[in-house]
């Protein structure tokens, strides 16, 4: 009997360790993505600052509105996996570490999530009331991304790497 104890026991520990590998298996594919993304979006950042910061110095020097300034396209970040990670209890298999390299990636997502509310709530309520201020938001998100989106970027890649060293 104490057999059969012991080996239901084992069966449940390796279960476990099954889904908490596959939970950081999608937490490296989340943050693969999250890279892809944040490639994608880099390049466009010094020329839509350009631009903003030419339409603001258009509405000051002639009091008109720019007709043509850049979608600013906000990253598509997503943080499911590692919800989903944190919640099963599946980051309580990596060393403490190993999670604050991981964590530190996530926090460095949500800083560009923030961008992202910032710019799609804050500003466009005011768009039509004070094209300055408008624009003068958009530099701001900008200058924001300009520094996040690189620091995110490097941290993602550091914490790929190291999930790219502990899972098999």
């Amino acid at each position: 009997m104490l057999l059969a104890f012991v080996v239901e026991q084992w069966r449940e520990d390796m279960n476990e360790a099954r889904e908490a590998l596959a939970a950081l298996e999608l937490v490296r594919a989340e943050l693969a993505q999250n890279l892809a993304e944040l490639e994608r979006v880099a390049p466009t950042r010094p020329g839509m600052l350009k631009a903003y910061q030419e339409g603001i110095n258009t509405l000051l020097k002639d009091s008109i509105y720019p007709q043509n300034l850049p979608a600013t396209s906000p990253p598509a970040i997503t943080t499911i996996a590692y919800e989903l990670a944190t919640t099963t209890g599946a980051v309580t298999t990596i060393e403490a570490a190993d999670l604050l390299v991981i964590a530190s990636a996530y926090e460095a997502l949500d800083a560009l999530q923030r961008n992202k509310l910032f710019l799609e709530n804050r500003n466009a309520q005011i768009r039509f009331n004070d094209g300055e201020q408008y624009i003068s938001g958009f530099i701001y998100y900008f200058n924001r991304a300009m520094g996040n989106e690189p620091k995110a970027i490097n941290q993602v890649r550091e914490a790929l790497a190291l999930l790219d060293e502990r899972l098999p």
